[in-house]
């Protein structure tokens, strides 16, 4: 899959989309975990989450307990890896 242009933007222009990003590669978290971990509220970090998933970034998993666990895709870690390059 091509990174686009556009996607790196999409992402360079949000408050908290790198910082999630740059969160779930190092672990898979719940979305209640992230929003305490980023210090953002719970529904923002699920509108958030929503839209990075629709566009390939990060992917949700769900447990046993009816639990969500989000993580980071190859194409959310190759637009990471295009943030560092691009600074």
């Amino acid at each position: 899959m091509l990174m686009t242009l556009e996607l790196l933007n999409w992402v360079k222009d949000g408050k908290y989309r790198i910082l999630i990003l740059k969160v779930l590669s190092k672990r898979s978290l719940l979305s209640s975990e992230l929003a305490s971990e980023l210090n953002i509220h719970r529904s923002s970090t699920s509108r958030i989450l929503k839209v990075m998933e629709q566009k390939g970034l990060v992917m949700s998993v769900t447990g046993s307990s009816r639990t969500v666990t989000y993580v980071i895709t190859n194409l959310g870690k190759n637009i990471l890896e295009g943030l560092k390059n691009d600074s």
